[in-house]
């Protein structure tokens, strides 16, 4: 069939596929990673395939619907998100208006959650698919073309010709990894890799996954609560080795790759096999990875990493109050925060830290603590974040019950210029105070004098280092002196 992977206009470059999705700061941009391996499990059963990024390309609707019809375009397939879900809806609106014969499925974590109230929305289209979809996806374009019934297949949420929701058995996780063809094959395929960007990256790089899951249950993480679960599946050394030499050997001026697991440092054994393994193979192109700071590993670990190309972790901090990190379920310990960012700095690796603002026992003590903390581990970069509840976690759930819940009006999960909002209400702190206080940290982190000398010494000595910090810094600054609600 002839079908079309779509990451729908919005604001553009609204980085949907971000675990918190909007516009951000620092003028990051996620891949649509996912998209791009169902697009390719699709390929490889012989569909004909188009895959469009709209936010980054900066299109509208209407050139969608254009390309929709002038490629005889038979399905498509919509991401979604939370803060975008009634733009989403909208667009899917206009394109079935367009378009009436078009077979439609919506993808993505939101409606991985609330597939029933996303039906709700709209009666523009009539298929879900719920948590990993690149086998669901492909098994639906096959019934589809055969005329074959969908309630056989797995992972499916449709309704049948008398408007009822169908829930159809839920799909098992994929085990082997290595049958999925590599995303970066795709992008090569249909994107304009100079498009995405992450703030504490080389540009331009290339993103792709190593393993999937995350065994941790932290109230707030969105991924392995609605769509990959907490089981982890690793590909093969091997296979990931292939495919840094893949991205080596087709991308030239790639100067660095971001693996998005959940937690790509959680299996030491296996952690050191793919980097002794890059090693042996010679990697040439640095990396950086998701990471938590209690992975309990010596000084020698970090050094075999940064051998085989290791040059930044990204690490969720969250905060700087071991109480908050409790409630939360972090597992995490300041004392572990510590030593890990020690080690970090000894063996040569950088850090991007993560903090949170507004978990549900917070106080504006907890907050200072957390600014505190920043400022005294000084990772390379910081982002300050309001506390964003999902739908499908424990954080939204909780908040629900507690009467924290601002509003359930999906919209308002973003500002108006599509930047990251809260809609939380602590007993003692509103939903507004905890972005301005994010605002209030980013800046008192990023001119406090120790790390301004550090980034002046940093770009001094690293040149490959400057174009990143002036193009971050060129991004950022208006939204260090305007903040989020300008």
């Amino acid at each position: 069939m002839k079908v079309i992977f779509l990451n729908p206009p919005y604001f553009p470059r609204f980085s949907r596929e971000s675990r918190s999705p909007g516009v951000t700061k620092s003028g990051t941009l996620y891949y649509p990673k996912w998209l791009g391996y169902a697009a390719g499990a699709a390929i490889k059963e012989g569909h004909e395939v188009e895959l469009n990024d709209a936010t980054a390309a900066n299109v509208s609707t209407q050139y969608v619907i254009d390309k929709i019809k002038n490629k005889g375009i038979e399905a498509l397939v919509c991401d979604t998100s939370t803060p975008s879900i009634v733009n989403d809806i909208k667009v899917i609106d206009e394109i079935n208006s367009k378009v009436p014969r078009l077979h439609i499925i919506l993808v993505g974590r939101h409606v991985s959650a609330l597939p029933d109230e996303t039906f709700k929305m709209s009666q523009s289209f009539d298929f879900i698919a719920i948590r990993e979809y690149e086998y669901t996806v492909r098994d639906w374009l096959a019934a589809l073309k055969s005329g074959a019934s969908m309630a056989s297949v797995e992972g499916l949420v449709w309704k049948n010709a008398k408007g009822e929701v169908i829930h159809n058995n839920l799909r098992p996780e994929i085990k082997n990894l290595d049958e999925l063809p590599f995303v970066t094959e795709v992008y090569k395929r249909f994107l304009n890799i100079n498009e995405y960007v992450y703030g504490h990256t080389l540009h331009p790089m290339e993103v792709f996954d190593t393993s999937r899951g995350c065994p941790h249950k932290c109230t707030f993480c969105v991924y392995p609560q609605t769509f990959s679960g907490h089981k982890m599946r690793y590909r093969s050394v091997s296979n990931v080795a292939d495919e840094f030499d893949f991205v080596a050997s087709e991308f030239s001026e790639v100067k660095q790759i971001m693996l998005e697991d959940d937690t790509f440092i959680i299996h030491r054994k296996r952690t050191l096999e793919l980097a002794n393994e890059l090693i042996q193979r010679g990697n040439k192109i640095p990396f950086n990875c998701n990471s938590r700071a209690d992975v309990v590993v010596d000084l020698k670990f970090f050094k075999t990493l940064k051998r085989a190309g290791a040059r930044l972790f990204c690490v969720g901090f969250e905060s700087g109050d071991n109480e908050v990190l409790k409630h939360m379920r972090k597992n995490l310990d300041l004392e572990k925060t510590r030593t890990f960012m020690k080690n970090c700095k000894k063996a040569g690796i950088m850090v991007h830290g993560c903090f949170m603002m507004g978990n549900l026992n917070e106080t504006r003590e907890t907050l200072q603590k957390t600014l505190d903390l920043a400022i005294e581990l000084k990772p390379d970069t910081a982002q300050f974040y309001p506390i964003m509840v999902y739908p499908g976690t424990d954080a939204y759930e909780e908040a629900k019950e507690k009467g924290c819940l601002v509003t359930e009006d999906f919209t308002q999960w973003l500002t108006k210029d599509g930047l990251h909002n809260s809609v939380v209400n602590l007993s003692n702190i509103s939903h507004k105070e905890l972005v301005e206080f994010s605002d209030y940290a980013r800046k008192e982190f990023y001119f406090n004098p120790s790390y301004l000398f550090y980034k002046a010494r940093q770009s001094l000595f690293h040149p490959e280092e400057i174009k990143r910090n002036l193009k971050g810094f060129k991004k950022l600054v208006r939204y260090l002196f305007k903040g989020s609600f300008a």
